[in-house]
């Protein structure tokens, strides 16, 4: 084994030392440019004023995602806004007289419902204004790839638009589990995992072929809640009754003419006649809502500050992004909590949290932090489209549990274990020889299963685990044991439900969490605060500045360079092994 060993090690520094090369190379000319651009004056970089009369224009590609990204790589290849900034950018332009409108393209926006509903609110907010609002898609759906949630938030416009090519393509939701038990056995690997109870279902890909009835029942319990808020949220927004709703999903897909006629849309066109529309008769100018924001900035900048802080992603318990995936570091947080509670102008903090859980001793180290923090500031949990398992353990130690009525919640429960590659190494002739000073030392090797002495262990550490996971939701949502038992056990929860069944105290966006923290701060509704991301974010250039002087080159480059990022969505088919809040 030792010299397996030392042949990775030698080969990792062999590529390590590649990548230092051309990592060199590019961050050198990353700096090169970076200094031609301040150096040389170059037509067209010129910051223009915003024109005196503007409809503003924002396209949804995908997922919104978070406003904060501390990655590098990301930061120079995309300047999409955020949701948060976004929310902020809209509230701006509430009272901006310059802005006459919006146009919404939604064709290819895939969003989280929570996320949709997040941002249908702030749409909401600005059409009170009465500022009118068109949302124009291509298409809603194209070649399955449903248009469901791009439809749910362009109802929440005054007029609706679609391509005369394009098709209404919302056939309803589905969920569809991926089960590779039998390709590990293929392989030679057998997963042994354990769960905390019967509606945990997050290992059941790895250990069997279809879901179990429990799990079953949970998601189809979710999946049905959020597409009753679905056909709720365009029947309100297209004055159109549920029944017809449902019955147009159900002849779905439709033409442009079919739509058109089921009162779906309202006008068939293309995109630059959407914008015109939402212009109205002064013909305003068609500006981003990017390049609105990054011109004036967050209308949230008088009064006592609040501090948000992100935690997206994984739960772990050391920083780091991992291939340039966000991560939700006990560590990351830690300090940034820290920093928000030693700050004599923050009044409150938010912590924003879109996760589907992780770690459980990062989970523990994160609610510990949260709590100490209370001790000097209120402290509101945001759910956005995720805060299960983990995301929700971390949630239990703030003052206030806020989330959309189509956030995925609760998932109170234990799971995990590891994967056993002894037929895989036997097939491929690699024979191991462990050489151990303690009964159980070789306990986690992936290269035995567990004894019936060290599951007996192992079951006791997940019934630990699993009593201070419902201990801590009784103690922070006044349960009692058999009232926590009826939503733990691994149940999820939209929102929606979530509020009935206690687990959140009510149901808001990234405003009504705002909201929360004024009254807990005792500053009054109408009051002018501002908002700061803690910790802060940094620009381009001080990223790559972070870089070259960690000399940390191999990471960014990794990802610059495109690298091997697929590694990482294979190697997350075998799970860690140990105990997970997931």
């Amino acid at each position: 084994m030792w010299l397996l060993r030392w042949l990775g090690r030698l080969l990792w520094r062999i590529v390590t030392f590649l990548f230092a090369i051309v990592g060199g190379a590019v961050v050198v000319s990353a700096v090169l440019v970076g200094l031609a651009l301040i150096a040389i004056p170059i037509p067209g970089l010129k910051r223009e004023p915003l024109p005196s009369s503007m409809v503003l224009t924002m396209t949804i590609d995908g997922k919104l995602g978070s406003s904060e990204d501390e990655s590098l790589v990301s930061a120079l290849r995309s300047r999409r806004l955020g949701l948060e900034d976004a929310i902020a950018a809209l509230a701006r332009a509430e009272t901006d007289p310059k802005v006459k409108g919006l146009m919404l393209d939604v064709g290819r926006a895939s969003p989280g419902l929570a996320e949709a509903q997040e941002l249908r609110q702030a749409v909401t907010r600005f059409r009170a204004t009465g500022k009118p609002v068109v949302a124009f898609a291509d298409g809603f759906g194209e070649g399955g790839l449903g248009g469901g949630a791009a439809y749910y938030l362009a109802a929440a416009a005054d007029q609706v638009w679609m391509q005369p090519s394009g098709d209404w393509s919302w056939t309803g939701l589905s969920l569809e589990g991926v089960f590779v038990k039998d390709t590990f056995q293929k392989l030679g690997l057998a997963a042994d995992m354990i769960q905390r109870h019967e509606y945990k279902g997050a290992m059941e890909p790895v250990t069997r072929t279809s879901f179990s009835e429990p799990v079953r029942e949970n998601l189809g319990r979710a999946v049905r809640g959020w597409f009753d808020q679905m056909v709720k949220g365009v029947a309100e927004g297209r004055k159109i009754p549920e029944t017809t709703i449902r019955s147009l999903v159900s002849s779905a897909p439709l033409s442009s003419a079919e739509a058109l006629q089921g009162q779906l849309v309202d006008k068939l066109g293309y995109r630059a006649d959407a914008i015109d529309a939402a212009g109205g008769k002064d013909k305003a100018e068609a500006v981003t809502l990017d390049r609105y924001f990054r011109r004036l900035g967050s209308p949230w900048t008088r009064g006592p500050t609040i501090a948000v802080i992100h935690g997206d992603g994984e739960v772990t318990r050391a920083d780091g992004r991992g291939y340039g995936m966000p991560r939700f570091s006990a560590e990351r947080i830690g300090k940034a909590l820290d920093e928000a509670a030693d700050d004599a102008d923050v009044v409150a903090i938010v912590l924003r949290i879109d996760s589907p859980g992780g770690s459980y001793v990062a989970s523990d180290t994160i609610y510990d932090q949260i709590r100490r923090a209370r001790k000097s500031k209120p402290v509101v949990a945001s759910l956005k489209d995720v805060a299960a398992s983990g995301g929700y353990f971390v949630a239990l130690a703030a003052d206030r549990i806020v989330a959309s009525p189509g956030t995925l919640t609760g998932s109170v429960g234990v799971v995990g274990g590891k994967v056993v590659a002894a037929e895989l190494l036997k097939t491929l002739g690699v024979a191991t020889d462990p050489i151990e000073v303690g009964e159980h030392a070789g306990m986690w090797r992936m290269t035995r299963p567990f004894t019936d002495e060290e599951r007996r262990r192992v079951e006791a550490m997940f019934d630990r685990a699993y009593l201070d996971f419902t201990q801590k939701v009784g103690e922070a949502r006044k349960l009692t044991p058999a009232e926590v038992d009826q939503v733990a056990r691994g149940r999820v929860w939209t929102g929606e439900d979530a509020l009935k069944q206690k687990l959140i105290d009510g149901e808001g966006d990234f405003v009504a969490a705002i909201a929360a923290a004024k009254q807990l701060a005792g500053i009054a509704a109408d009051a002018k605060v501002t908002i700061e991301t803690f910790p802060e974010s940094k620009a381009p250039w001080q990223m790559l500045r972070d870089v070259v002087l960690s000399g940390d080159l191999p990471e960014e480059i990794e990802s610059l360079l495109g690298g091997i990022r697929w590694l990482s969505t294979l190697t997350r088919l075998i799970p860690e092994a140990g105990i997970r809040l997931r």
